[in-house]
């Protein structure tokens, strides 16, 4: 009898090895993961910046031809065309707004505004 105690302890003790090998080949993965994901949303965070860039450079130059006409045209457009330019930047919507009205507020998708906030609160 005492052997069958035995060769269960041994079986269980065997049981229990093999789950914690489990378990920390499960938690590295995870912290791999982890780590994927946060140089993937830095990556995604920089071009979605970078593109941001892109588009308001021929934006921009195209405002200041229709400025430059707008000053011969009539004088009180370009007071129009000053508050467009000094639009609000998104962390300062963000201090005062929840994302989704920040999101409504700048036309941006709620997403990339919630990715923005997450990554800049580190």
């Amino acid at each position: 009898m005492t052997i069958v105690y035995i060769a269960i302890a041994c079986i269980v003790a065997y049981g229990l090895l093999i789950l914690f090998r489990q378990v920390q080949a499960l938690t590295a993965r995870v912290t791999q993961l982890e780590h994927e994901k946060r140089e993937t949303e830095a990556l995604l965070l920089s071009f979605m910046e970078s593109m941001n860039d892109v588009v308001k450079q021929p934006a921009s130059s195209n405002e200041e031809v229709a400025g430059a006409q707008s000053i011969h045209a009539d004088p009180k457009r370009e007071t129009s065309d000053d508050d467009t330019q000094s639009a609000p930047h998104v962390e300062d919507v963000l201090l005062h707004h929840s994302v989704r009205e920040t999101a409504r507020l700048l036309g941006k998708g709620e997403g990339e505004v919630a990715l923005y906030a997450k990554l800049r609160k580190k």
